[in-house]
């Protein structure tokens, strides 16, 4: 972005996803944005601004943070910004966004301390994508579930899914790796495979699945 800045703190620059966004008090917003360099950030934003040209950053749009961090150790604000990327799609279908919204909280909830964001950013985005391209949602919640467990180091092949029932271990089987937009699963199979993984997740790691 080449954001210029003559202030007296540094200027720190951020890309990645918003996934949270709340009105605080009548003059600013609130984000959390999680990106492939840091992971999980709060960020705060003035929704006026002398010099405000770009859209305001709305849920689940790709964005680019130039922030301003003070001498404390406070949420930094922005200073400047870009949308990169939108994903109005994601809206337009109630079904989609609750899926999309499900991805969001599941991130919040257990993307503060990952040692290597950036894979976990890339999940993030291609999950959104595969929603925003007309991807069952359901199928879409149990890959990343699947591969956010995988990568945090969790025994999810063996201890999950190659201990289930055969029956159930080849479908989800089936499921998982095989490209989305190639396949059109039972849907209450699926729910069934989405709920058994998340209660192992619960039970056997530390990781929060919430309400799918």
């Amino acid at each position: 972005m080449n954001l210029r800045f003559s202030m007296a703190f540094p200027a720190q620059e951020v890309t990645g996803t918003i996934l949270y966004r709340i009105e605080t008090g009548e003059h600013h917003l609130r984000f959390m944005v999680f990106s492939a360099a840091g992971g999980l950030q709060p960020v705060l934003m003035r929704k006026v601004g002398k010099r405000r040209a770009a859209p305001l950053p709305d849920l689940f749009d790709e964005v680019e943070f130039a922030l301003q961090v003070g001498k404390t150790n406070g949420i930094p604000f922005v200073r400047e910004h870009r949308v990169l990327r939108k994903r109005t799609q994601l809206s337009s279908k109630h079904e989609r966004f609750v899926a999309a919204s499900g991805i969001a909280k599941f991130y919040l909830d257990n993307g503060s301390h990952l040692l290597e964001p950036e894979k976990f950013a890339h999940l993030l985005v291609s999950s959104l994508d595969a929603l925003k391209e007309g991807g069952n949602c359901l199928v879409v919640r149990f890959k990343m579930l699947y591969v956010f467990a995988r990568e945090e180091g969790y025994p999810v092949k063996q201890s999950w899914l190659e201990g289930m029932d055969k029956n159930e271990s080849d479908f989800a089987h089936g499921v998982l790796f095989r490209k989305i937009s190639d396949q059109s699963p039972e849907e209450e199979r699926v729910r069934a495979s989405v709920v058994s993984l998340e209660n192992w997740l619960e039970s056997e790691t530390v990781l929060l699945c919430g309400s799918s």
